[in-house]
């Protein structure tokens, strides 16, 4: 089954289920560069990844994975919701060369639907490259999947993910959203299915990256709602 983004409208339930505080924290952030999770780090999930909200055309997304920390939880995933305006000639990437982008450890790139369910936010399992190719360690993630089983269509909301080899998406049941991404060059299709967790097999892959993009504009921030009428629903949600 073929998961599509939500329409405009339902970006409403991210904002009421725990994006908020995200937005707020970089309404202010303008251009085609983003790189809050340098100061604020990026969470995992579909309910707490991090809304890019700078203004227009987004062309790189900057952070790192940290590792493990004496301090908490070590941070091996970055997650964000953006909005795919052109999914026709979507990419993103961490192979350098011609389509940019780059990591210094041995990346895994993931998109995932952004899905409104009754229980709040969930991502469901699109897209995911671990090798671009043979030889490389960046990661390389088109508008379709390699068999032709999948096919970006539909501008809307969606999540990106990074993590490194070694950590994975998860679905409710523990099994692996993707199988095992060894093959260089294939973008593997998810089927659609929800993430539940992401687990490290042992093999900590952790670094700065810089994901390069095309096809992707930022999100509305707080102040921008009102343009796509998001502010009333919100204010209707609240009173129901």
């Amino acid at each position: 089954m073929i998961h599509h983004a939500f329409p405009a409208s339902a970006l409403s339930v991210a904002f009421a289920s725990g994006m908020a505080a995200s937005l707020v924290a970089s309404a202010a952030l303008a251009g085609p560069s983003w790189d809050l999770d340098n100061t604020s780090d990026a969470k995992q999930s579909a309910q707490d990844a991090q809304a890019v909200t700078t203004s227009g055309s987004v062309l790189d997304i900057s952070g790192s994975l940290g590792g493990y920390s004496l301090l908490g939880s070590a941070d091996l995933v970055d997650m964000y919701l953006v909005y795919i305006n052109a999914p026709m000639t979507f990419y993103m990437s961490t192979a350098g060369g011609q389509f940019g982008g780059s990591a210094n450890f041995d990346s895994q790139l993931f998109l995932f639907s952004a899905q409104d369910t009754p229980t709040g936010m969930s991502a469901g399992a699109l897209l995911a490259n671990h090798l671009a190719a043979a030889g490389s360690s960046g990661s390389f993630v088109g508008s379709a999947s390699s068999d032709g089983s999948y096919r970006l269509e539909n501008a809307g909301f969606y999540y990106l993910a990074i993590s490194g080899f070694g950590t994975n998406p998860y679905a409710s049941n523990n099994e692996l959203l993707w199988g095992a991404l060894t093959d260089p060059g294939i973008v593997a299709y998810g089927q659609g299915r929800e993430l539940a967790n992401w687990q490290n097999n042992g093999n900590v892959q952790a670094g700065a990256y810089t994901i390069h993009l095309n096809g992707v504009t930022g999100v509305p921030a707080p102040g921008a709602c009102a343009l796509l009428g998001l502010c009333g629903l919100l204010r209707s949600r609240r009173r129901n």
